[in-house]
C-alpha cells in the first residue's frame, strides 16, 4: 500500500509574549498564504488533515484543509516537546503516530508540527537528518515496506 506523509512546520508566530500560545504574526500569515500557491493542485486523493494542538499551528494548516472542504483534526502527539517532558515518553507518542500512518488511515496524511518534531519524525521514518524552516514542507512515501524522503522544501511559495 503506498502511503504520502507531508509535515509542515508551522508558520511564523506571534512572538510578543512567547509564553502564551500565540497564533501567527503577520509574517506568518505571508507564508500560509504562500504555502497556498504551493500545493495548489498537489494533493489528490483520500486525504486528512492533522495538526498539533497549538495555535500557530491550526492557523498554518487550517486554510489548506478548508480549500478542500475537510475538517483539521487535532492530534496531541504531534504536541512540541514539553519542558519536563522525558525523551522516551516523546518516543514513544512518536512511535505511536507513526505505525498509525503506515498501516492504517487515508493514502494523504498533511500534518502541521514543530520545528523539534519534524526531524525527529523524519529521521526515525528515512534516516535522514534535516532542519525545517518556519512554513517549510517535508515529503515523505511509503511503498514496498520502506519509507523514502522525496521532497524537502524550505521555503513553499517562493
Amino acid at each position: 500500500m503506498d502511503k504520502r506523509l507531508i509535515l509542515i512546520r508551522h508558520a511564523h508566530r506571534d512572538t510578543e509574549v512567547p509564553s502564551r500560545d500565540n497564533g501567527l504574526s503577520e509574517k506568518g500569515e505571508q507564508q500560509v498564504k504562500r504555502m497556498l500557491r504551493y500545493f495548489e493542485k498537489q494533493i489528490e486523493g483520500e486525504v486528512r488533515f492533522l495538526s498539533s494542538p497549538k495555535k500557530r499551528c491550526r492557523e498554518t494548516l487550517g486554510p489548506l484543509a478548508e480549500r478542500h472542504g475537510l475538517d483539521l483534526e487535532i492530534d496531541g502527539r504531534l504536541t512540541e516537546t514539553g519542558p519536563i517532558e522525558r525523551q522516551e515518553e516523546v518516543s514513544a507518542r512518536l512511535g505511536e503516530f507513526i505505525d498509525e500512518w503506515k498501516y492504517q488511515g487515508s493514502d494523504v496524511l498533511v500534518v502541521c508540527s514543530h520545528g523539534d518534531i519534524i526531524p525527529v519524525l523524519v529521521e526515525r521514518l528515512t534516516g535522514a537528518r534535516i532542519g525545517i524552516k518556519k512554513c517549510g514542507v517535508v515529503e515523505i512515501e511509503y511503498f514496498a515496506g520502506e519509507c523514502h524522503l522525496t521532497g524537502l522544501v524550505q521555503k513553499p511559495g517562493d
